[in-house]
């Protein structure tokens, strides 16, 4: 659809004009601008160019033609861009990728989740650099077409993941400034309003979700936290104690395998560092039994506690879907025992044991 009277709101608002300041600017009265953004007429031909050149955009982006695109679409593009980034050249794949954003360049949603995709491939381009440099457009033009709250947050996190990325952590701690506040527990206020007007299972969805989201941010700060403490080692073993003990009163290699595979990364990680072989091999075959085991197929999912999370799941901007292909995921799997921290065990026969299994294991997957 024909998007003028937006594209003519949305600037005139950037610009932080009135009706009437843009009115005088093309000779017309107030009430053909309020016409305009309404979509009840069109500027006449002529004044395209004006307008345009007023909003410092080109004609072609103020007449926009942009069909409607869904989520389910978006979702689409995203797994088959996904699938053909582990079987086609990087450059090909993103230049499908790009054409999509252009088509669509005033969709927020659509904007988003490619940056999301980018995020997730783009250490398999020659110049990941400039995809960076690329996503940070994509998300800054995000900032002009949209006001919906949740996704200008989703917006800042992404910028301040890619600033990480960039190597700018000064940048990251600007646009997360002031995250950390209380928790102020809208989710047990819902699941109580739920309760009241009588609707059991929404209020039992709303506390499962919170539960979920709690626990799996939890398990996913233990990283961090580790190589934090690495260097107070009771701090450090407490850490793995009681996050292995989450892991397991949640069953967390099931529902959610890929949040332990984390956990036992930085634990190899620190205790690779500390040649502690003990600990080491202990979560390398932690790591390995989970890749093989519990990981296929990769999908969010709930269990026989978390039993009404799927639709909750489904409703999230790309589903249950895994974010990268089967192929590359394998792959960094494999890379991971090959990693340069574990260069002094790689003749232990223990390493080699575990990587043959993997390899093995992941036949098929």
């Amino acid at each position: 659809m024909l998007q003028i009277g937006t594209i003519i709101l949305r600037e005139r608002q950037r610009m932080n004009i009135t009706q009437e300041t843009l009115a005088a600017h093309c000779q017309v009265t107030k009430a053909s601008v309020s016409k305009w953004e309404k979509g009840q007429s069109y500027p006449d031909i002529t004044l395209l160019p004006k307008l345009a050149a007023y909003f410092d955009i080109t004609v072609d982006e103020l007449l926009h033609y942009e069909q409607e695109i869904s989520k389910q679409t978006i979702q689409d593009l995203y797994n088959d861009f996904s699938q053909k980034f582990g079987k086609a050249p990087f450059s090909q794949v993103f230049e499908e990728v790009e054409n999509q954003v252009k088509t669509h360049y005033h969709h927020p949603s659509l904007l988003l989740q490619m940056s999301v995709l980018m995020l997730n491939h783009y250490q398999l381009a020659e110049d990941s650099a400039s995809i960076l440099n690329k996503i940070t457009q994509w998300l800054e033009r995000i900032r002009q077409v949209s006001d919906d709250v949740w996704v200008l947050r989703q917006v800042n996190s992404l910028q301040a993941s890619v600033a990480l990325m960039q190597e700018n952590p000064q940048k990251t701690l600007e646009l997360l400034d002031g995250v950390i506040q209380p928790s102020i527990g809208d989710e047990l206020v819902l699941a109580t309003a739920y309760e009241q007007v009588g609707n059991t299972e929404e209020a039992t969805r709303a506390i499962q979700v919170m539960m979920y989201q709690s626990v799996l941010q939890l398990v996913g700060s233990s990283p961090i936290y580790l190589r934090l403490t690495a260097s107070k080692h009771a701090s450090f073993n407490e850490t793995i104690r009681r996050i292995d003990g989450l892991i397991d009163l949640y069953e967390l290699k099931n529902l959610h395998p890929n949040m332990c595979i984390q956990f036992y990364v930085s634990v190899a990680q620190a205790a690779a560092k500390e040649q502690n072989r003990e600990l080491l091999y202990c979560y390398l075959t932690k790591y390995v039994d989970v890749c093989i085991y519990n990981l296929w197929p990769i999908a969010l999912r709930g269990d026989d506690y978390f039993y009404l999370l799927e639709d909750w799941l489904e409703q999230l901007d790309l589903g249950k879907n895994s974010l990268r292909n089967d192929e590359i995921i394998k792959q960094s799997i494999l890379e991971f025992m090959e990693a340069p921290f574990f260069e002094t065990y790689q003749r232990d026969e223990e390493m080699r044991a575990l990587k043959k299994k993997l390899q093995w294991g992941l036949e098929g997957k």
